[in-house]
Formats: C-alpha cells, structure tokens, sequence
C-alpha cells in the first residue's frame, strides 16, 4: 500500500500544471505552467485580446487562446488538460453573513441567503463558517453568475482542456502568501500586492481570502522624484457627480438653508393681518423696522471658520530623494487604513495583525517609516520576503497561487 502511494505521489509530482489568468487591466490572457513543483520548470505565456470583457467575441478570442496554448506544448499534444481558470476579482463576490448559533444553523444560513440574494437561481455560490460562539455564527460567501462558469467550462471543452477549478486572483494571492510563506498559514493579516501599474489587496480572515480591493496605481509612483496629488491618480468626475446630486437632494428636502431662503413661518408672518375693522394695513411704521423683521425671522449659517487641513496633509515637503518616495507611498498607506476601517464586520471577526507588501526590494526602506507612525496607523506593515524566489513568481503571485487551490482557500474554487 505504501509503495502504491510512493508511485501516486512520484505521479503527481511529475505532473504538468497550468493556470490561465484573465487579466482584464491589461486586456491579457496569461498562462503559467510548471512541471510538478520545480520552480526552476516555470514558463509564463501572454496572449493578448482586443476585445470587450466577457462578450461573445472575447469567449471567441479566448477560446483560441487556450487552444493555440495547448497546440504550442507537448504535453498537452493529442490529450485533454486539466487547468485553472483565475478570474479578476470584480467579476466574485464576497459577502458575511452573522446568523443566530442555534442547532441546525445552516437551515437559517439557507433561510438568510435566499431572503438577501433574489437571484440565486444565477448564482454559484460557496459558503463556508469562519466564527462562531454561543450567540451566533459568521459565514463567508463567495458567489458568480452561473452564466459566466458555464462560459468558461465551453471555451475549455471546446480547446481539448478542462477547467477543474475556477477561482478569483485575490484568493490565489493569498493562496501563494500562504506556499510562500507557510507561517501565516490561518492568520489574520492584509495583503498588498504592488505592481507597476496597479496594485491589489486581498483580506485574509482566519486563513480566508474574504475580500479585494484595486488601486489604479503602483509602484510607478514611487520611482518618480516629485510628488504626485492625489487627484492625478483618480478620475473623481463620478464623485464630483455624487456630492452635487447630494446637495440637490438636501436642497429639496430643506435640509440646506442659505441666508437668503426665508422659512415657512417668516413668511407666514409677512401676510397682511386683518384689522378689527377689516383693513388690511401694514402693522410696521416703515421700510426698515419690516426688513429688521425679517431678518430676525431669517435662519442663517454659522460664521465660516476656517479649514483646518487634516493631520494626514499637514506635512513638510521632503528635500530628499526618500522622504519624497515616503510621502508617495503614503497613499498606499492612506488606502490600506481606509479599506481596514471600511470593513468592521470583518475585523470584528478577527483583528488583522499586520499589513504584508510585495514590492521591489528597493523601497524596503519604506518599512521603517510607515512604522516610525505604527501607534498612529495602529497597523504593523511588513514585507513579504520574497527575496530568494524567482522574479517570475514574484511579480506574478496570482498566478503561482493557482497551483494551490486544492491545499488554501478550497472554499473560493467554483
């Protein structure tokens, strides 16, 4: 029995393993292969498409991808391969729901799912429990359209491959944190992955990936010697849009009042009183003493005190070349704290410990910054040390992740 699975093993080590990322940021489709897990047998491939995401030409495209893929390897010639597709993220989604920790809990999981999401019937989705007490339990969601599998699963078949898991690329992120690193392995943390263009995070609550977020940004704005403003970095015309339909909707429900407006009872006020006699005359011995009235009458705003900037842009322009990286880099900062204090329900679940970048090794020297102000951010912030893998999987973890979705986060596979 023991030399039978000696022979399985030696089999599977042997293995030829695919992922296939659709890379919707740069309109690519990449393939990464490795032979077992040698990490010296990795090959990266990128094909890329001109279309829009997830029409019918971009399946059309996609389809021929995997297929020219398979045509290009010998070890696909001439037999079906199993693969893993690796989604964006945007096209999951993650959710939590508490419900009461009573006896049969996943008959009211059920009940609570179905009163929240009216088209389930569409839906794939998994569930799988990351807390519990006595009061209640908390469930970990992770759904797609069942359109969307379906569609993957046709362009698979029809290029002689199969998709044996399909998962997102921040659950794979994580899945590579944890092979990569096997010490954060059920841990609690954030993980901020920078690219050169972009950068992704990935929250990880008890060893599950339980949600992402995108920057449009990397670490291209560190290489740079000025500062970049902030809104360079964001197209702020849908949030401009935002506060102005806000005002209108104040305005309307007379939750604003400017100087000038006068309000329903001083006007009720200036309405001509009749007199015994059944004249209407005005009660005011001149012009000023009624404009005094109704200025009296008039609600009117507070005196205007001047802005106060926040901490955060309180600070000294920097001289130098690295206090000038630090200040950039204090937008990755910003947005880290924003999306940790955004998400309450899961930091009630468990606190994140520590926040884990992958970035260049040349702006390591951020570390020691961003922590000179640790009892500020209230949040460690620690490299990944990824310092002794090879390049190819360093800037491509989402990738690398695939090879290990029937080991972490089993529960984010479709």
């Amino acid at each position: 029995q023991f030399a039978t699975m000696g022979i399985l093993d030696n089999l599977r080590t042997a293995a030829f393993s695919t992922v296939v990322f659709i890379d919707t940021y740069n309109s690519q489709i990449r393939f990464m292969s490795i032979v077992g897990r040698d990490k010296n047998k990795i090959a990266v491939d990128i094909k890329p498409y001109r279309t829009k995401h997830f029409d019918d030409e971009f399946f059309e495209r996609f389809t021929q991808a995997l297929r020219e893929y398979g045509q290009a390897n010998p070890s696909y010639a001439g037999k079906a391969a199993a693969v893993t597709v690796v989604l964006p993220d945007y096209l999951v989604a993650t959710d939590s729901i508490r419900i009461p920790g009573v006896k049969n809990n996943e008959e009211m999981l059920e009940i609570a799912i179905k009163s929240k999401y009216k088209n389930l019937a569409e839906l794939d989705m998994n569930r799988v429990a990351i807390a519990a007490n006595k009061q209640y339990s908390t469930w970990q969601l992770s759904t797609i359209r069942t359109k969307l599998k379906q569609a993957i699963y046709k362009s698979c078949a029809t290029s002689n491959m199969f998709a044996d898991q399909i998962t997102f690329a921040a659950a794979t992120l994580g899945n590579a944190t944890v092979a990569l690193n096997p010490r954060l392995k059920n841990g609690s943390y954030v993980i901020l992955d920078i690219k050169e263009r972009f950068s992704r995070y990935a929250l990880v609550n008890k060893g599950v990936v339980t949600g992402a977020y995108h920057l449009p940004f990397g670490y291209e704005i560190l290489a740079k010697d000025k500062l970049i403003a902030e809104n360079m970095l964001f197209d702020y015309s849908s949030a401009e849009l935002t506060v102005l339909n806000a005002k209108e909707k104040a305005k309307a429900k007379e939750l604003t009042m400017m100087g000038a407006d006068i309000p329903a009872q001083a006007a009720e006020n200036e309405q001509p009183q009749n007199d015994d006699d059944g004249e209407n005359e005005n009660s005011f011995s001149s012009d000023s003493e009624l404009v005094a009235q109704r200025q009296s009458q008039i609600k009117t705003l507070p005196r205007k005190i001047p802005r106060v900037l926040p901490k955060f842009m309180q600070r000294p322009v920097p001289e130098d070349h690295e206090g000038i990286v630090y200040e950039n880099f204090r937008y990755f900062i910003k947005w880290t704290l924003d999306l940790i204090n955004a998400n309450d329900r899961l930091t009630s679940i468990s606190p994140f410990g520590a926040v884990y970048v992958n970035m260049p090794k040349e702006f390591d020297f951020l570390f020691d910054k961003t922590n000179a102000e640790e009892s500020e951010n209230k949040i460690h912030f620690a490299s990944l040390e990824l310092y002794n893998e090879k390049p190819v999987i360093v800037d491509n973890l989402e990738l690398y992740g695939g090879f290990f979705v029937k080991q972490y986060n089993r529960k984010n596979n479709f």
